[in-house]
């Protein structure tokens, strides 16, 4: 049977992790083996993992003595994989019995495939608050499959699909940039086609790092201000990474390349987005003050009206 591999970056979350971990180990298709990556975690997450390499033999735990950021730690998982599959999965979200057979045979079904990932179920405790985009990109052309994805990714669960492991490998390393996960997916797309399964899932917490810019800057290490004009930032490092940085874009020709750049982050540019995240800190901190509530109305009235849906006040 066909040897996948599905890898686990995680740092002090064991009691998450134990739910992840188990959710792999009990998967319908038994030849697998689980990684788990630890960023110097100082809670139980060594006495976990070690628990759970004693009791299957098909887990393997790598440990770093120093945190070296989430970023190095996907980057560790991808080159430690040996399944001819692989994919990763965040420790904190958890998969369907059946994620890996039904992905493997998404793969498999058409050779063009490059990624293929179940639909993902975003869940506050036990409640499901809303399913993630389903992609079918089988455009033959790579650009057509680039550009179309730019246009629908929001919550981007194609970067927890399944692929080659070459094919994975290829497409890094991932960047400590914002975005990260967008580029990656594109350079799988590059390679190959991609589908979303409507006949399994991917289970997700909402509210993780990756839901707060300002901590998903301060966890990367980034300029605060980056958190402030997020699709400005994403669509440079878009930019450049199709422009000269990535592999898999040097396939195309200059000028093919050169177009699908500068498509691609127009793609990813959003004014209102942007002007949402550089303006709302301020109108926030005014709201907080005494009876400045109706300025926060007025506030998020005029910026609905403009097409921004976030209604919370920003820490």
């Amino acid at each position: 049977m066909t040897l996948l591999s599905v890898g686990i970056p995680t740092f002090n979350r064991a009691e998450k992790l134990r739910r992840a971990a188990e959710s792999v180990l009990g998967q319908t298709h038994a030849s697998l083996e689980l990684v788990i990556s630890d960023n110097a975690s100082s809670d139980g997450t060594a006495a976990l993992c070690a628990e759970l390499c004693a009791r299957d033999a098909r887990v393997r735990y790598l440990r770093s003595e120093t945190n070296r950021g989430p970023t190095a730690n996907f980057n560790i998982l991808y080159q430690a994989v040996s399944g001819e599959y692989a994919m990763v999965l965040s420790d904190d979200d958890w998969l369907e019995p059946d994620y890996l057979e039904r992905c493997l045979e998404g793969l498999l079904a058409d050779p063009r495939r490059s990624l293929v990932c179940g639909r993902a179920r975003y869940l506050d405790g036990e409640r499901v608050v809303s399913l993630g985009v389903p992609f079918s990109l089988e455009d033959p052309d790579p650009r057509s499959r680039v550009l179309t994805y730019l246009r629908g990714v929001d919550e981007n669960g194609l970067f927890y699909g399944l692929s080659r492991r070459e094919t994975l490998r290829s497409a890094g390393p991932l960047r400590n940039v914002l975005g990260n996960d967008w580029l990656l997916v594109c350079g799988l797309l590059m390679a190959g086609t991609a589908a979303t399964l409507e006949t399994t899932s991917i289970n997700r917490e909402v509210g993780g790092t990756s839901a707060d810019l300002p901590r998903l800057t301060k966890t990367l290490g980034l300029p605060r201000a980056q958190a402030r004009l997020p699709h400005t930032v994403m669509a440079w490092q878009l930019f450049a990474e199709i422009l000269w940085r990535g592999r898999p874009f040097r396939a195309l020709r200059p000028r093919a390349r050169a177009g699908l750049a500068a498509a691609g982050a127009l793609r990813v540019l959003d004014w209102r987005s942007d002007a949402w995240h550089l303006s709302a800190p301020t109108a926030a901190a005014l709201g907080r003050r005494r009876g400045g509530r109706a300025l926060w109305r007025a506030y998020l009235a005029i910026t609905r009206r403009l097409g921004a849906t976030h209604d919370r006040l920003p820490d």
